[in-house]
């Protein structure tokens, strides 16, 4: 038998929460009221509700005020919260969904809307409850502080090598701000991006809706291309990417994410939900700067030490600071070097990630950097049938 969900109004109508409780009661849901924050917030504690039905003007504590103490307490932190109100201009329903509430319905407004929305939030709970817990998905967050050092070119070859290496579903999120770049780095042209999704009532889509927004590559990636008329960045949230990263998860195996050069709202989240961070620096002194400067905040941010990955990116350059001098100088170990080959410019030009050429001297340093950022469960098995290159990395370390 499925246990009733728990809903609770947070009302200060009296005559408005009694006929919700009674609608919703007679729907199967077991519903409790609060007349204002503070007693909401008390009951979130002790109650634990699946979803919060929530006004906005109320005395003393406003419900934007609630929303954000409700997304704080670990009770309430992912339930979705629907924000019921008067308020309807879009500025209302911005500071609504900055705040942390997933649906804003307006009054008045039809029993029947009411419960699909409801329902809808419910169901896509359920969904991601059902995925989340096998943690199959493991994220990988490409970011610098300065640009110019390879990210994007990174995160796509990251993307479609861990497609080849794996033959699992791998998917690319272009993160950067203002503008992205995943698309010119595989040749391909979305019919949507990030903007175009920002700029919707995204909260009601659905995964298959999501992957509507996304374009195929011929490597087998999906992309979800970024930016590409900047006076949408703005719409671009904190919000939005946590939201994108729950469905994304339930599907891919892998997901790699190329960042801002800034700590920006989206950027914080890619790294806080990352797996394997993989931070990029140019053998120079400006890039080693700002690498350092990076890991302070990091350590500010307490992000795992451990998934913190270095590579140095030579790629564009064919003298510059050796590795060994960046390692004192930032005190942190360079896992992997990137040599000087023109081809990356050609890769770069062509929109052909430098993985998919065979013949390329840097694939080795590739894919070992793939195999490592790659989930453990991955790498401590025998896959019934091994990809290429797999095999081909296989055999390389068997002569090692």
């Amino acid at each position: 038998m499925v246990t009733p969900a728990k809903i609770l109004i947070v009302e200060d109508d009296a005559n408005l929460s009694e006929l919700a409780s009674i609608v919703l009661s007679k729907e199967g849901y077991t519903v409790r009221v609060a007349g204002d924050g503070p007693s909401a917030l008390e009951l979130a504690r002790s109650w634990a509700p699946d979803l919060v039905m929530l006004d906005v003007m109320m005395p003393g504590m406003d419900g934007y005020s609630v929303a954000a103490q409700l997304r704080a307490l670990p009770q309430t932190a992912t339930a979705p919260i629907i924000i019921v109100s008067a308020k309807q201009t879009l500025q209302d329903k911005s500071r609504g969904f900055e705040a942390g509430a997933d649906d804003y319905i307006t009054k008045p407004f039809e029993k029947a809307e009411l419960l699909l929305r409801i329902n809808a939030q419910l169901r896509r709970t359920r969904t991601l409850q059902t995925h989340q817990p096998d943690n199959l998905s493991h994220l990988i967050t490409v970011f610098s502080l300065r640009g110019g050092v390879g990210t994007t070119s990174l995160s796509a070859n990251l993307a479609a090598g861990l497609r080849l290496l794996w033959d699992e579903p791998v998917a690319l999120l272009d993160l950067s701000l203002p503008i992205g770049a995943c698309d010119v780095m595989l040749n391909v042209k979305p019919r949507y991006n990030l903007g175009t999704l920002a700029r919707q009532e995204y909260t009601q889509l659905e995964l298959e809706e999501i992957k509507d927004h996304m374009v195929h590559h011929e490597s087998g990636i999906d992309l979800l291309g970024g930016v590409v008329n900047p006076t949408d960045a703005e719409f671009v949230t904190e919000k939005l990417t946590t939201f994108l990263v729950n469905h994304l998860m339930t599907d891919y195996r892998y997901i790699v994410m190329d960042t801002s050069h800034e700590f920006s709202g989206p950027t914080l989240t890619a790294l806080e939900r990352a797996d394997e961070v993989l931070v990029p620096i140019a053998p120079d002194i400006s890039s080693v700067r700002t690498a350092a400067a990076a890991m302070r905040i990091f350590d500010d941010l307490k992000l795992d030490p451990d998934k913190i990955h270095l590579l140095l990116n030579a790629s564009f350059s064919a003298s510059g600071l050796k590795s060994e001098q960046i390692e004192k100088a930032l005190k942190r170990e360079i896992g992997h070097v990137i040599l000087h080959d023109d081809a990356w410019t050609e890769s770069v030009n062509t929109g052909k990630p430098m993985i998919l050429n065979g013949k390329s001297g840097a694939g080795p340093v590739l894919e070992d950097l793939i195999w490592e950022l790659s989930l453990e469960a991955d790498r401590g098995k025998n896959p019934p049938s091994p990809t290429p290159m797999w095999k081909r990395r296989a055999e390389r370390v068997k002569k090692d």
